[in-house]
């Protein structure tokens, strides 16, 4: 048989790779589910389980679980990126400016009284 070097574009893909009898086919059939070690614990699988029976089965519950997970999503990153901002920016912030105040009312310099400048105006 002639090799097919120069002829490539008229070849099929599969006919490049190996021969026909070197062909593997898909077995028919479900696949072993790919779970991870916390996947395979039983108190998560009953977890999920309740989901599937109970919460997505009861429309009240679910919108509630929904709800309240997008709540504690919200709060959680609303406080770590608002309390990073916050730690980081303490020295600009209002409670700090008030404190800073109160310690420059406290160690002021006496005022100098520059009275001697008014007094020759008037003369």
């Amino acid at each position: 048989m002639i090799s097919n070097l120069y002829e490539k574009k008229y070849t099929p893909f599969t006919a490049k790779l190996a021969p026909k009898n070197l062909w593997s086919y898909p077995k028919m059939g479900r696949k072993p589910q790919k779970i991870t070690r916390i996947g395979a614990d039983p108190n998560v699988k009953a977890f999920w389980r309740f989901i599937r029976n109970w919460v997505t089965h009861n429309h009240k519950f679910y919108y509630t679980y929904v709800t309240l997970t997008a709540a504690t999503i919200f709060t959680v990153w609303h406080n770590l990126l608002i309390g990073y901002y916050r730690r980081n920016n303490y020295e600009r912030s209002l409670p700090f400016a008030k404190k800073a105040e109160l310690e420059w009312e406290i160690n002021k310099p006496p005022e100098d009284d520059d009275d001697d400048e008014e007094d020759e105006e008037d003369e």
